[in-house]
């Protein structure tokens, strides 16, 4: 991989903390941010200051933390920098074989960019870090669609499993006749 900025994120659900390293990894910076716009325009604006302080590309490898890194990943990819997805279990894995102090906040983001440093040299790293690919628009919206749908149809169970129940303890014959809570 060419010479780049690299930034790691670890990802929170209210707050991210970010590290700025140079490309022979030297830790350049720590800091939050929170998780809204004026959290995504700091992340943006100390990132770019690096980048033009040091003329390089910038790649940023953050975790996919149950939707956490939205939008926040989106933006990284519209603002023209790499972006690399951390496998969270093969993070952990990275850190029992590299052990380090407790888990914290400051702690993760160092051994994410250590991990990202090494991702050419270390097979156990390259596996941790997969750089991810931007997809159409059309990918996207049938993507949240097809969320949401799932959403719906395990709602919608939910709702007759407990009208099942409840049809069992109120009228049992009803629902032998029908066999179905949702027969019309």
């Amino acid at each position: 991989m060419e010479a780049h900025l690299r930034v790691g994120v670890d990802v929170g659900c209210h707050a991210h903390r970010v590290g700025i390293a140079d490309p022979n990894g030297s830790l350049l910076e720590e800091f939050d941010i929170s998780h809204s716009n004026a959290g995504f325009q700091e992340f943006f604006r100390r990132v770019e200051a690096r980048r033009c302080e040091l003329s390089l590309p910038v790649a940023v490898a953050m975790e996919g933390y149950n939707g956490y890194a939205r939008p926040l990943d989106r933006l990284v990819q519209e603002k023209g920098y790499r972006l690399y997805n951390v496998n969270n279990l093969k993070l952990a894995r990275f850190k029992e074989v590299f052990p380090g102090a407790a888990k914290t906040d400051p702690i993760d983001t160092r051994k994410i960019l250590e991990l990202f440093r090494l991702k050419d040299q270390l097979p156990l790293a390259k596996d941790a870090i997969q750089e991810v690919v931007g997809a159409p628009a059309v990918n996207e919206k049938l993507k949240r669609l097809s969320r949401r749908r799932r959403h719906l149809v395990t709602e919608k169970m939910c709702v007759l499993n407990r009208m099942q129940a409840d049809l069992q303890a109120v009228c049992p014959e009803l629902l032998a006749a029908t066999n179905d809570a949702d027969n019309l």
